[in-house]
């Protein structure tokens, strides 16, 4: 493979660009507009933490030190605060277009890591090397269409983080959350340390998603359960079709990739 070279002059500018990016950094705002390149104040990037005395660390999710992260009971998730340094950038996403962010300073955030298929699992590589879901830029804007369609009774299925059921429950439109996720031992650990933040009734289902909507009524179903992002389109219609009771779906990826919502 033939190796790129890029000029001193060239090097020169790019670094030129990326300290003025470094030196026009805007306060964060979970309403702010996405662009392919964020420039956001470090200070003004709080998001929550459920288990708020974990020390936040940058080490490979498999050197954590005592303290730096909260095990499920059969080991099979791992919450952690991942320390992200000044400079280093996040990947941002929105329908088929990528960007990123850069922060001014430090900034936190929280975590959730799968454990490895016990086949792959050999020492020091227990856990997946990337996060199942975290709390950056690009998962807030990407989950934040679907939270402003939530109103009366609403579904989400998959509980992740429970950033999104958070956001839902804080909507004055909102009657009440039924929460369908799929594994017991994610929803029995981590819900207790989510529950104290939600403002509105919410129940627990543990179930398939696919299973468990076409029995339920409401008035909009938030759907976050696709391995990728913007690939759940026949999926999310497969779940309307067999849900009569669901007025309105969105599902994550999906309506930012056509630029309407779904049905």
């Amino acid at each position: 493979m033939a190796k790129i070279r890029i000029s001193a002059e060239r090097n020169r500018q790019l670094k030129a660009q990326y300290e003025a990016r470094l030196r026009n950094c805007v306060p964060w705002s979970p309403a702010m507009k996405w662009t392919p390149e964020l420039n956001i104040v470090g200070t003004t990037y709080r998001v929550l933490p459920l288990w708020p005395d974990i020390a936040a660390s940058a080490a490979p999710i498999d050197q954590l030190a005592e303290g730096e992260y909260v095990d499920s009971p059969s080991r099979k998730f791992r919450y952690c605060v991942r320390l992200n340094q000044r400079g280093v950038a996040l990947h941002t996403w929105w329908g088929n277009q990528v960007g990123n962010v850069l922060f001014d300073s430090d900034v936190l955030i929280p975590a959730l890591f799968q454990a490895r298929p016990e086949a792959e699992r050999e020492p020091g590589a227990y856990w997946e090397p990337m996060p199942w879901m975290s709390i950056t830029p690009g998962e807030i804007m990407t989950l934040r269409p679907g939270t402003r369609m939530a109103k009366g009774r609403v579904v989400i299925a998959g509980l992740g983080l429970g950033h999104q059921l958070i956001e839902v429950t804080k909507r004055l439109q909102v009657k009440k959350v039924t929460v369908i996720e799929l594994d017991a031992e994610l929803a029995e650990w981590i819900m207790p340390q989510i529950l104290p933040h939600c403002r509105k009734p919410v129940e627990v289902i543990v179930g398939d998603a696919y299973q468990e909507l076409p029995k339920l009524k409401a008035d909009v179903a938030l759907i976050d359960i696709f391995p990728g992002y913007g690939d759940g389109f026949q999926r999310v219609e497969q779940m309307r079709r067999s849900s009569p009771g669901i007025k309105k779906f969105w599902g994550w990826g999906t309506s930012e990739m056509t630029g309407l919502g779904q049905r």
